[in-house]
């Protein structure tokens, strides 16, 4: 017998995860990780050459800044703010919000990818004041001519943001799980 309690039966304390937390919080968190390398790797793509000339890339292009990479950019930043307030205050609609801002950036990535000469486009408006029927035309002119294609800042931004919608998602539905 014991001298504490008067009974011989061994007593144990419920089972407690470390620091109080839900066994699956650690698998939200690579989640909300991937997620943000994600929409880095799409905030590099914006800054990145979109659009190159030249059947290996090496004539020159245009950056994602000159056009929609601007816009890019900032719903990259912004996602990645979300899914970091998703990560620490274990908010599951913020990694929600997250995907469906770099969803935004699929799109123009998309977008850019189907139309080289959108950017191109954009470009001639801005540098070269030409009006918007000018523009496309001469853009249309120069994308037959130089052979021009989409770069490698295009395939980071759609690889980038992709990432971060899935695992947006992914965070989204294992932090509400996990409730």
């Amino acid at each position: 017998m014991s001298e504490y309690g008067g009974s011989s039966y061994a007593q144990t304390a419920p089972p407690v995860h470390p620091g109080g937390a839900p066994a699956d919080s650690g698998q939200s968190k690579k989640f909300a990780i991937f997620a943000i390398v994600g929409a880095a790797i799409a905030l590099v793509g914006s800054l990145v050459n979109w659009v190159v000339s030249g059947s290996d890339g090496t004539d020159g292009g245009i950056k994602g800044m000159d056009g929609d990479g601007v816009i890019t950019l900032i719903v990259s930043i912004v996602a990645a703010l979300a899914v970091v307030g998703a990560m620490v205050a274990k908010k599951a609609p913020l990694y929600l919000g997250g995907a469906v801002l770099s969803l935004v950036s699929v799109v123009f990535a998309v977008i850019n990818m189907a139309d080289p000469a959108r950017l191109v486009a954009q470009k001639l408006e801005s540098d070269e004041g030409a009006s918007a029927a000018e523009a496309e035309k001469a853009a249309e002119a120069v994308v037959k001519m130089a052979d021009v294609s989409a770069g490698p800042g295009l395939y980071m931004v759609l690889i980038g943001a992709a990432l971060t919608v899935i695992f947006g998602v992914l965070g989204f539905m294992k932090s509400r799980n996990s409730r």
